[in-house]
C-alpha cells in the first residue's frame, strides 16, 4: 500500500484515463469496442483495486450502481475528488482487494478490475474472495499484465529478451522518478497459472483476450483522445505493444 500512495500523485498526473468509457489497459480499445460487461444498467457492480475510479464513474454514468475497492488511501481521495468534479456518486472503499468481509455473499452482479490483480500476493485467496462475493450466473472481468511483459524489450533488435517463462520474476519498483522511498512489487503469472487460479476458485472461463494497441501513428490527436487509457510514457512503449501484449484479459463467470 505505501508503495501505492506514494507514487498515486505522479500516476495520475500522468496518465490520461477516461472516465466516459472502461479502460482494460494502456492504449487498448474500452468496453465500447469490447462489450465485455454487457447491459449494466441497475447492475450491481464492483470495481477491485480501482485507482482513481475511473471505471467506476464511467459505469455509474451508464446507469450501474458502483461499488469501488482500493487499498491505497491516496488513491481513494483522488476517486472520490474526481467522482465529486464528475458529478457522479460512487460508494468508495478502502480495502484490501484479498479481503472483502464488508461485502456478505452474492453482493454483485458484475466484478470488474483493471490492472490491480498483478499486486495480489496469494492469488488463489483473492479469487475465492471475488467468487463469494459474486451473484451465480454472473461474470468478473479481469484485465492484467500479460506475463511477457515481464522481460525487457531490445530496442535495437525490436525483439523481446525472454527469460524463463516458466519461472517468471517479480518485478520490484519505486515512484518513477524517485531514488528513494517505498517500494512495490508486480507478481507476473503465466496464463496457465491465472487460468487454473481462476476455475480452483470456482469460475468458469469463457474468453481471454491478448488485445494490441490502437494504431496511434496512424492516429490524429481527436481520434487519439478516443482511447480510454494513454499518456506520453504508454506512447514511448508503442513498438513494443504493437509486437507483444501488455495486458491480458480474463472473462470469468461463477456458475449458477
Amino acid at each position: 500500500m505505501a508503495g501505492w500512495d506514494e507514487m498515486s500523485d505522479r500516476y495520475q498526473r500522468h496518465a490520461v484515463i477516461s472516465t466516459d468509457d472502461v479502460h482494460y489497459g494502456p492504449l487498448i480499445p474500452g468496453e465500447k469496442d469490447f462489450r465485455l460487461l454487457g447491459d449494466v444498467r441497475g447492475k450491481r457492480v464492483l470495481e477491485l483495486a480501482c485507482g482513481g475510479a475511473q471505471n467506476s464513474i464511467a459505469l455509474t454514468k451508464w446507469g450501474a450502481n458502483v461499488t469501488a475497492v482500493d487499498l491505497s488511501p491516496n488513491q481513494i481521495a483522488h476517486a472520490r475528488r474526481l467522482a465529486m468534479s464528475e458529478g457522479v456518486d460512487v460508494a468508495l472503499v478502502q480495502a484490501d482487494i484479498e479481503r472483502l468481509t464488508m461485502f456478505p455473499e452474492a453482493s454483485f452482479d458484475i466484478i470488474i478490475s483493471s490492472n490491480g490483480i498483478e499486486f495480489v500476493t496469494d492469488i488463489e485467496g483473492c479469487l475465492r474472495e471475488w467468487h463469494r462475493v459474486l451473484r451465480p450466473g454472473s461474470i468478473a472481468v479481469i484485465s492484467t499484465v500479460h506475463p511477457l511483459a515481464a522481460f525487457e524489450w531490445d530496442k535495437g533488435q525490436g525483439s523481446l529478451l525472454v527469460g524463463n517463462y516458466f519461472n517468471l520474476p517479480v518485478e520490484v519498483w519505486h515512484d518513477v522518478g524517485e531514488t528513494d522511498g517505498q517500494r512495490g512489487l508486480t507478481f507476473f503469472r503465466t496464463i496457465e497459472e491465472m487460468f487454473s487460479s481462476l476455475t480452483g476458485a470456482g469460475f468458469s472461463v469463457e474468453r481471454i483476450l491478448e488485445p494490441p494497441p490502437h494504431p496511434i501513428h496512424r492516429m490524429s490527436d481527436a481520434e487519439k483522445t478516443k482511447i480510454p487509457y494513454r499518456g506520453a510514457i504508454w506512447e514511448s512503449d508503442y513498438e513494443r505493444m504493437s509486437k507483444v501484449p501488455f495486458n491480458i484479459i480474463y472473462v470469468a463467470r461463477k456458475p449458477r
